[in-house]
């Protein structure tokens, strides 16, 4: 019973020494109402936030709400408009990212979010945005540390960071357009996003739980500066919704929702984000076609990566074949006998495994 009291001790001071919760927000102890009484931005509301309407001025864009099964949640919401642009942020965190213990490189945010309501068709310019910025929201947000942006018309998801460090440079996409319906979030709908943001090793990851993906590239690469976290540690959380006027049709309107904000500095990111993340990167390297398929599919690269073995699983996860291959850049894989459905194909190689989706019709 000792050594075991002394093993869970040791075990929560090495995790205490490697995982730091610097800033953390859940808004349960806020009250309900209005979350700022200044939509200049000028004066801080609730918890230090503060709140912005670029048109209107007015206060009850920004609320505190109850949300059944989380408690209290902050509500970004614009009824039917023909046009609105909102912020809401906190700043002066540059002290907490400074508060981390030495060998915590990593910065992992992470924050509730609701994707809100499917906009009528004919309405464009919905958006919204997260964003982790430094200095001023008003002039950084052009060039962002991090973001995930929103277009909520379509719902896609999309993700950029500041690949360059250099202070006139916007930042670059991490998050490829085009990836499909798999990618579109659903409406109406909680999902979890973290970003990890490496100083040690220049790397950036957006993991989306959802999609059960981690999308990853470079940070900061271009930089010269020998203290990247103290230089380019986020200062400011930013929450943006935009409306714009419709030229014809319908009126817009966007709700959103965000709660359980968190930002910890840990020793290292985590391993299975960067497997998830691996797989992610050899994934977007096959191509396959037809796509759907009637009985062949050609699977083919432009790097003439060599496959070894093929698995094919269906949606549930069931293995239905396996075939080996010796080290070919190009296959047609014979896809007759199965039945009309989604499938998985595991694509091994000598970099690992990718996985591409295959609709058999």
């Amino acid at each position: 019973m000792k050594k075991l009291l002394v093993w869970c001790m040791y075990l929560f001071f090495m995790n205490t020494a490697y995982s730091q919760v610097l800033y953390t927000e859940n808004f349960d102890s806020f009250n309900w109402g209005y979350l700022g009484t200044d939509p200049t931005a000028k004066i801080p509301g609730q918890g230090g936030w503060l709140t912005y309407s670029m048109y209107t001025q007015s206060n009850n864009f920004f609320s505190i709400v109850n949300e059944s099964g989380k408690g209290k949640v902050l509500d970004i919401s614009i009824p039917l408009s023909p046009g609105e642009s909102l912020r809401a942020y906190k700043s002066n965190l540059s002290p907490l990212m400074g508060n981390r213990t030495a060998g915590n490189e990593v910065l992992k945010f992470e924050i509730d979010y609701f994707t809100g309501p499917k906009q009528p068709v004919g309405v464009v310019g919905n958006q919204s945005g997260i964003f982790l910025l430094k200095g001023d929201p008003f002039i950084s947000l052009e060039f962002p540390i991090a973001l995930l942006d929103f277009e909520k018309t379509l719902a896609i998801i999309r993700g950029a960071a500041d690949t360059t460090g250099e202070v006139d440079s916007a930042p670059e996409n991490i998050i490829p357009y085009g990836l499909g319906l798999d990618h579109y979030l659903p409406f109406n709908t909680w999902i979890k996003i973290e970003v990890y943001l490496d100083y040690g090793n220049r790397k950036v990851y957006f993991n989306i739980p959802y999609f059960n993906k981690v999308f990853s590239g470079d940070f900061l690469k271009n930089s010269t500066s020998t203290n990247l976290l103290h230089d380019f540690a986020p200062d400011t959380i930013m929450l943006f919704t935009s409306l714009d006027s419709p030229l014809n049709g319908p009126l817009g309107y966007a709700q959103n929702r965000y709660d359980n904000i968190k930002i910890t500095a840990i020793s290292a990111v985590p391993p299975n984000v960067i497997a998830l993340s691996t797989t992610e990167q050899l994934a977007e390297k096959f191509n396959l076609y037809p796509n759907p398929a009637n009985s062949v599919v050609n699977i083919t690269n432009a790097e003439n990566m060599q496959i070894q073995q093929i698995t094919v699983y269906d949606i549930a996860g069931k293995q239905l074949s396996t075939q080996t291959y010796n080290n070919e850049t190009e296959i047609q894989l014979n896809v007759e006998h199965l039945a009309n459905g989604t499938y998985m194909l595991h694509l091994q190689t000598k970099q690992g495994i990718a996985v591409k989706k295959l609709v058999k019709k």
